[in-house]
């Protein structure tokens, strides 16, 4: 069977691992797909880079001469000298340096803190958010980016109408309430009968004595 385009033989000289920029590249990946592994270039600048370098962007790294891999390397590491518009650079108007620049590997992430270190000593507000540890660009920070103990949502108890107080034990209707008989009246003893003639009070009438004790 024939090989197709895509397909390449992989002969002696393959190399699986290709150092360019300081970074081990997969030599089994396309060129453009295998350089946007180092940081600073991507699909679009590591395909500029190939036609710039006069190489195949869809030739697989490990089948190029070190002819090929020289020229990239020099290209990547000269990119923003080329003719290539401002807007498709990493570093545009750098405040240091006053020219437009493309740094990539090590020089990219010393760049990008040194940015951030900058804003936050100006105190702007893109400094103060980053200082803060929240998001910089506007995004929303209700419901994303909680971290910390600001997982989770309290909600505050509503306060509604007092409670209507409690109602007084209705009696079941058909039952008539029990009556307490009452203690049937007795008769007098001679004794209690004495003891009463001895407290009722003398009266007079007509110049005699009515009434108190009886004299024994």
């Amino acid at each position: 069977m024939e090989e197709t385009k895509a397909e390449t033989k992989v002969g002696e000289e393959f190399k699986y691992i290709v150092r360019i920029a300081g970074t081990d590249l997969d030599g089994n990946k396309k060129v453009w797909l295998a350089l946007s592994k180092i940081k600073g270039i991507g699909f679009r600048t590591g395909r500029i880079a190939a036609l710039l370098a006069e190489v195949n962007p869809d030739e697989k790294l490990g089948n190029l001469s070190e002819k090929n891999i020289e020229k990239l390397d020099k290209v990547i590491a000269n990119f923003a000298e080329y003719k290539i518009p401002p807007w498709l650079l990493d570093h545009q108007k750098s405040i240091l340096e006053g020219k437009h620049l493309h740094l990539i590997g090590s020089d990219w992430l010393v760049s990008v803190r040194g940015d951030i270190d900058f804003m936050r000593k100006t105190r702007s507000y893109k400094g103060i958010r980053h200082e803060l540890g929240l998001k910089v660009r506007g995004q929303r920070t209700r419901s994303t980016g909680r971290t910390g103990m600001t997982v989770g949502v309290k909600r505050k108890a509503k306060e509604g109408p007092a409670p209507p107080p409690a109602a007084a034990p209705v009696e079941k209707k058909g039952k008539i309430p029990e009556k307490k008989p009452t203690p049937a009246p007795t008769a007098p003893t001679p004794a209690e009968k004495k003891a009463e003639k001895k407290a009722e009070p003398e009266k007079k009438v007509g110049g005699q004595k009515i009434g108190g004790p009886e004299k024994t």
